[in-house]
């Protein structure tokens, strides 16, 4: 489309950010995922791996999956902070009851979000212990001698870590989509409680 001299062209940042950064984000998180689950690199097929190394490339997927999940997080926090922010405030309009119920201690989706951030954290401290300790019972890869030689063996903390992080992503995306960050179809309806519209988003996503 054309724009005359001096006519206003509208620019909508969210839908830039929507376009740009987060579907990049989405894009990562899904391949960190396929290489979790089959050691598959962007790229590179898995038979062209030694079983070995697509299984060293799974567990390095973990933290590919946390910090795609961490940067979800961020760019999600601020407006969070606000709708949050303007629901708390719409809910105690005087001072004195904002005092006795500080933001802070409400249960917001700003305070579920750090809560899943805290999780990730929690994820990430695993990981980098497991790396340091010489224990096995904390590892994710373990080595064992066969007759083919030393081979990598995955862990029950892997595949629990694994199923963890989809739950988590699960939740993160949908604190996104009942917040408007991200789309998943789903018509506006001022009508609609904030209850129906996390049960359309859940069902949406369970459907997709």
């Amino acid at each position: 489309m054309a724009y005359e001299p001096g006519e206003l062209k509208v620019f909508n940042p969210n839908k830039e950010i929507s376009r740009e950064i987060t579907l990049e984000i989405l894009i990562r998180h899904r391949d960190a995922l396929k290489q979790a689950r089959t050691g598959e690199l962007v790229g590179v097929s898995v038979e062209q791996m030694k079983d070995n190394d697509r299984k060293m490339n799974q567990v390095r997927a973990l933290n590919l999956i946390i910090s795609a999940q961490r940067e979800m997080i961020n760019i999600s926090r601020p407006i969070l902070f606000f709708r949050s922010t303007q629901k708390w405030k719409k809910k105690y309009k005087e001072d004195e009851q904002r005092k006795e119920h500080p933001f802070e201690k409400e249960n917001t989706d700003y305070s579920r979000m750090l809560d899943w951030l805290n999780f990730l954290r929690y994820c990430e401290k695993a990981i980098l212990i497991a790396e340091r300790t010489s224990r096995v019972d904390d590892d994710f890869i373990i080595k064992k001698q066969t007759q083919d030689g030393e081979v990598n063996e995955l862990t029950q903390n892997f595949y629990e870590m694994i199923d963890e992080l989809e739950g988590s992503y699960e939740q993160i995306y949908l604190l996104m989509l009942t917040n408007k960050i991200v789309s998943a179809g789903i018509e506006e309806d001022e009508e609609l409680t904030y209850k129906e519209k996390e049960e359309e988003a859940i069902r949406r996503v369970v459907e997709t």
